[in-house]
């Protein structure tokens, strides 16, 4: 977790290092956010963003989370939302709840080398969503 956290910091698009990461880790207490197929999408709303940020992360060696198909997760995705805004995140957590329905979605994360290819996955996902 913290290394998905720093990327958003070097990257300029959040602060808050060590005490964000312990948010995300608090929330993650309260229930897993592992939704199965692989996929877990911790989150946390914080001041120290105004719109929505997110970072993905595939790890070649999964983890083992409690999720209802008991898959291990390979997926990460990181969510970020702002504390003056929660409709923000819960709109983010829908619609990735229906992209993860498209097998091609999560296969087009995990095949991802890079940062545009990440986003090529995001895109290409969004247009075949109704």
């Amino acid at each position: 977790m913290a290394q998905l956290v720093a990327r958003l910091e070097d990257a300029g698009e959040a602060s808050g290092g060590d005490q964000l990461v312990a948010e995300v880790m608090r929330r993650e207490t309260e229930g897993s956010t592992a939704i199965g197929g692989g996929l877990v999408i911790p989150h946390a709303r914080t001041g120290s963003v105004q719109e929505v940020r997110v970072a993905v992360a595939t790890l070649s060696d999964p983890l083992e989370i409690p999720a209802d198909d008991d898959q291990p997760v390979d997926v990460v995705i990181l969510l970020l939302g702002p504390n003056q805004n929660p409709r923000q995140m819960l709109r983010v957590l829908a619609r990735l709840a229906r992209l993860v329905k498209q097998g091609s979605f999560l296969d087009g994360l995990r095949a991802a080398s890079d940062a545009e290819s990440l986003r090529t996955a995001f895109g290409g996902a969004d247009m075949q969503t109704p």
